[in-house]
């Protein structure tokens, strides 16, 4: 019995050891660690997110967040490599609703440029939404996106 149990462990151990493995820990933390340490500036938060074009309600996400009034914040966004010009990260609050009059976008609507992080100057301390979607029209079968709150300094 003992010399079964010590080979069926010896098989499983040697074909788990030469079976290639990938980890994807909640959307590569990798891609988390990587994003976070862009910049010269004070890691705060992330906002990770996993999205699908074929799902409306996986085709974005929210997150709600205490900003401080005189504060510098810096938000970035990192995606999947060939995802850059498919994922929208935006902040906005209830009076400047996300598509109309948000406070920063990783998305210029009038250049039509996108660019991976946006500094915000807090002016008035309060609720913010951070939002991370798929461009309209875009279709992907699945995709992550991660977003970095950081602060750079104080305005006082």
């Amino acid at each position: 019995m003992k010399r079964i149990v010590f080979i069926t462990t010896l098989l499983a151990g040697l074909i788990f050891m030469f079976t290639p493995q990938k980890a994807n820990a909640q959307c590569k933390q990798q891609m988390v660690y990587a994003c976070a340490t862009k910049g010269k500036s004070i890691y705060l938060r992330d906002f990770n997110t996993k999205l699908r074009s074929n799902r409306p309600h996986e085709s974005s996400a929210r997150w709600t967040i205490v900003l401080n009034k005189d504060a510098h914040y810096r938000f970035t966004l990192c995606t999947m490599d060939g995802y850059e010009d498919k994922v929208i990260m935006t902040l906005y609050d209830s009076q400047h609703p996300e598509k109309t009059n948000p406070y920063g976008s990783t998305y210029d609507p009038k250049t039509g440029k996108f660019t991976d992080s946006f500094d915000f100057i807090c002016r008035k301390s309060g609720m913010y939404y951070v939002s991370i979607r798929l461009r309209e029209g875009v279709r992907v079968r699945k995709t992550c996106a991660v977003g970095i709150l950081s602060f750079v300094g104080s305005t006082y």
